[in-house]
């Protein structure tokens, strides 16, 4: 009982831990993005390691052939502050260590709707949105984008 409650203290700290060192990660709260947009690939969050994660992810381009990665309006997760960041990746797991397997799209610190835009063309090997803690190392969400 006495490891569990210490994991249990452990792992909150590392879930509290992803409420600050956001300096170097880009926001999206300067990205103003207008007009009717096209969806080209959705996918629905998966929730993981008990974040309660939930939203659309979505592919879009606008009228002026601007691409970018779109978090549904429903989108939530209980540490949505700090260092929760958005990733594109290669697969359904985060590979930090892997040079070219992801691409960091910016923070999501805040329930509802966001939008990083794509710098350039779309890359399609990237076939899934990530919702990662950074200052825990830990995925909150997934989704295959299809």
């Amino acid at each position: 009982m006495k490891n569990l409650s210490m994991i249990l203290v452990l792992m909150t700290g590392f879930m509290l831990s992803c409420g600050n060192m956001s300096d170097e990660i880009p926001m999206d709260d300067s990205v103003q993005v207008t007009g009717p947009l096209e969806v080209l690939k959705s996918g629905t969050l998966s929730n993981q390691s008990g974040a309660g994660t939930r939203g659309t992810v979505q592919l879009v381009r606008d009228q002026a052939g601007k691409f970018y990665i779109s978090l549904s309006d429903n989108f939530t997760t209980k540490f949505s502050t700090g260092t929760v960041t958005v990733y594109l990746s290669t697969s359904s797991s985060l590979r930090l260590n892997e040079s070219g397997s992801f691409q960091l799209l910016g923070l999501a610190n805040r329930p509802g709707a966001h939008f990083y835009e794509l710098q350039g063309n779309k890359d399609d090997k990237f076939t899934h949105g990530i919702i990662w803690c950074g200052a825990a190392a830990i995925p909150f969400g997934n989704a295959l984008l299809e």
